[in-house]
């Protein structure tokens, strides 16, 4: 992918969809926990992927944050400070989203920690773009 596929507010834009969409399913009657933290996830990983485009960094078109966030942090040092974080959100991107008896549904304290976590990623981003 080269960084000159969409402009980094296009990206920013996604993102700001992911997150009140991730709210919205977690204030509602009965939160979808699961497509909270799939929003979560997406959130944070476009913020990424707009930073990288802002800088002109080419990335693969991959849903891996902590490859993501080490991208970034070639760049600018500092983002190695929210590499756990993304962490956390990484197995959000595709384990929520298709059956797998092996993987518990996600809890309130998850998903709200999901929310949290795209938060952080997202000021982190928009402090340094």
């Amino acid at each position: 992918m080269t960084a000159k596929s969409n402009p980094p507010d296009a990206w920013f834009a996604k993102a700001e969809a992911d997150l009140q969409a991730a709210e919205l399913l977690l204030n509602a009657a009965n939160p979808l926990l699961d497509i909270v933290c799939y929003h979560a996830q997406q959130c944070a990983e476009k913020y990424l992927k707009g930073y990288l485009v802002a800088r002109g960094i080419p990335f693969k078109f991959v849903h891996e944050l902590t490859y993501l966030t080490q991208l970034c942090a070639e760049q600018k040092p500092e983002f190695t400070e929210i590499i756990d974080i993304a962490s956390e959100l990484q197995d959000y991107a595709t384990g929520v989203r298709y059956p797998d008896d092996e993987l518990d549904e996600p809890t309130l304290q998850e998903a709200q920690r999901a929310l949290t976590c795209a938060k952080e990623i997202r000021a982190f981003v928009r402090q340094r773009v």
